[in-house]
C-alpha cells in the first residue's frame, strides 16, 4: 500500500495533486465532521444561555490543551508506521508502543482532568459561572478520556499507513453518535434526562466509546490498519519519545499560550468571548482543510523519506502547499463576503455577531499563510524532525501574537487588537517554516 504513496518527480503537479487529494480527502471530511459536531453542540446549548455557549466553547479549547499529551503517542505512531511503511517494515511496534504510552498518559486525567482544566479556565480569565458549567460538561469526556485517546492512536496508525477511508468512516459514526445523544441528553427528549450542558459532555464520551468499538471491529473482521504481530521493538519505543515528545511539548505550550490569549479576549466580557468562539467555529471549516492536507503531507513526507524518495518528496509537499493554500484563500474571501450570515448560524444575540464579523474579516486575510504554514510544518514532522516545529510555533506564538498585543492593549483596549495580531502573527510564522522547511530538505535532495 505504501508505493501508492510514493510521488515521482517525473509525474505532472495535477497527477500528483489528485494522488494527494485522494488521500486528503477522507481526513479532511473527517475533521469536518468534528466542525459539525462542535457546532451542533454550540447551537444546541446555545438554546439555554450565552454562557452555556462561552461554556462549551472555552471547555473545547482547553481540551486542545488536554489532548496534546496525546501527540506524544499520536504523532509517534503516525511517522514511524509511515517511514516503517516506506521502508517496507512491519509497522506494528510503532503501533503497540503508541497504544501503551496513550493508556499511560490518559489513565491520570481521569480522575484529575476536569479540575485541572476549569482552574485553568479562571486562571485565563473566564468567569466563575463559566468555570462552573464547563465543569458539567467535561466531566462525562475526561471519565472515558482513556477510550479517547486510544482510539486516537488508531486513528494515527491508519493515516500513517495511508488508509485514511476507514477512519473517515469510523468518524461518520462517531459524530451520528455524538449529535443525537447531545440532542437526546441536552434537552431530555424521548424519555432521556434533560441535562442541559452535561449532556453535550456525554455526547462526546459515547461517540469515543462508539468509536473504539468500531476501530477493535475493523481489526478483529478485516486486520485493518494492517495484520499486527506481538512484537515490541526498543529502538522503536525510544523513537517514538524522540519523535513525539517535541510535538507534544509544542501542542501542550501553545494551546496553553493559546488560552492565554483568548483570555485576553475574554477581560471583555462573555459576549467578546461568546465572538471569538463563533468566529473559530466559522474558520475551523477553513483550518480543518488545512489540517487534512497537513497529515496528508505528514504521511506522504514520511514514507517518501522512509523511502529515501528524497526527491519525491520535495515535490509532492510543493504541490500540497500551493493546492492547499489556493483551497484555504478561496475559503478567506468566502468568510469576507458573508461573514454576519456565517455568524448567525451559531448565535443570535446582535452583538456577539457584530464582534464575530470583525474576528472573520481579520483572519480572513491569512488563510493562505495557514496553509504554507501547516503543509510545511506537516512535512517536517514526517521526516522526524518535530523539534523544528516546536521550536517555531511556541517562538513565533509569543514574540508575534502574545506580546505585542498585551503591549498594544494598553494604548487600545480592544478585542480587534489581539485578533490582529493573530493574523499578523500566522504571516510571519509561515515565512520562517518555509525557510525552515528549504534549509532541511536541500540537505537532503
Amino acid at each position: 500500500m505504501s508505493n501508492k504513496l510514493l510521488i515521482d518527480p517525473s509525474e505532472g503537479r495535477i497527477k500528483v495533486a489528485k494522488k494527494v487529494t485522494k488521500l486528503a480527502l477522507p481526513i479532511i471530511l473527517s475533521n469536518l465532521l468534528y466542525t459539525v459536531e462542535s457546532t451542533v453542540s454550540i447551537v444546541l446549548v446555545s438554546g439555554l444561555s450565552s454562557t452555556a455557549v462561552a461554556s462549551v466553547g472555552y471547555s473545547a479549547s482547553m481540551l486542545w490543551f488536554i489532548y496534546s499529551l496525546m501527540a506524544l503517542s499520536y504523532t509517534g505512531t503516525s511517522v514511524l508506521v509511515a517511514q516503517r511503511a516506506g521502508a517496507g517494515k512491519d509497522p506494528s511496534p510503532a503501533f503497540l508502543w503508541g497504544l501503551i504510552i496513550s493508556f499511560l498518559i490518559a489513565l491520570p486525567l481521569t480522575f484529575f482532568g476536569t479540575d485541572l482544566t476549569t482552574y485553568l479556565m479562571v486562571k485565563f480569565g473566564a468567569s466563575e459561572e463559566v468555570a462552573k458549567l464547563s465543569s458539567k460538561y467535561l466531566d462525562p469526556i475526561f471519565t472515558f478520556i482513556t477510550v479517547g485517546f486510544i482510539t486516537e492512536t488508531f486513528y494515527a496508525a491508519y493515516n500513517g499507513y495511508g488508509d485514511t477511508k476507514s477512519p473517515f468512516k469510523v468518524s461518520l459514526l462517531m459524530s451520528l453518535i455524538n449529535i443525537s445523544f447531545a440532542y437526546l441528553l441536552i434537552y431530555g427528549k424521548f424519555g432521556f434526562p434533560r441535562l442541559e450542558v452535561e449532556g453535550a459532555g456525554w455526547g462526546v464520551a459515547l461517540s469515543e466509546i462508539f468509536g473504539l468499538i468500531a476501530y477493535l471491529y475493523l481489526y478483529l473482521f478485516h486486520k485493518k490498519p494492517f495484520p499486527i504481530k506481538l512484537s515490541f521493538e526498543k529502538d522503536v519505543l525510544f523513537r517514538t519519545f524522540r519523535i513525539g515528545l517535541p510535538t507534544a511539548l509544542e501542542r501542550g505550550i501553545t494551546s496553553l499560550s493559546f488560552n492565554v490569549f483568548v483570555g485576553m479576549v475574554a477581560s471583555f466580557g462573555d459576549k467578546a468571548l461568546a465572538a471569538h468562539q463563533v468566529g473559530l467555529r466559522v474558520e475551523s471549516v477553513s483550518f480543518m482543510i488545512g489540517f487534512g492536507f497537513m497529515v496528508a503531507s505528514t504521511v506522504v513526507s514520511g514514507q517518501n523519506f522512509g523511502a529515501k524518495n528524497y526527491r519525491g518528496l520535495e515535490y509532492g509537499i510543493s504541490t500540497i502547499a500551493h493546492l492547499t493554500a489556493s483551497i484555504m484563500g478561496l475559503v478567506g474571501i468566502f468568510l469576507i463576503v458573508f461573514p454576519a450570515e456565517l455568524s448567525q448560524l451559531f448565535v443570535k444575540d446582535k452583538e456577539v455577531i457584530h464582534l464575530a464579523v470583525y474576528y472573520l474579516i481579520i483572519v480572513a486575510l491569512s488563510q493562505p499563510q495557514m496553509a504554507y504554514a501547516s503543509i510545511y510544518s506537516g512535512a517536517l514532522k514526517g521526516m522526524g524532525k518535530t523539534q523544528i516545529p516546536l521550536i517555531i510555533n511556541i517562538t513565533s506564538f509569543w514574540l508575534f501574537r502574545i506580546i505585542p498585543s498585551y503591549v498594544f492593549l494598553k494604548l487600545f483596549p480592544s478585542p480587534l487588537v489581539p485578533w490582529v495580531f493573530m493574523s499578523i502573527e500566522t504571516t510571519l510564522r509561515a515565512a520562517i517554516f518555509y525557510f525552515a522547511y528549504r534549509k532541511t530538505i536541500s540537505k537532503l535532495v
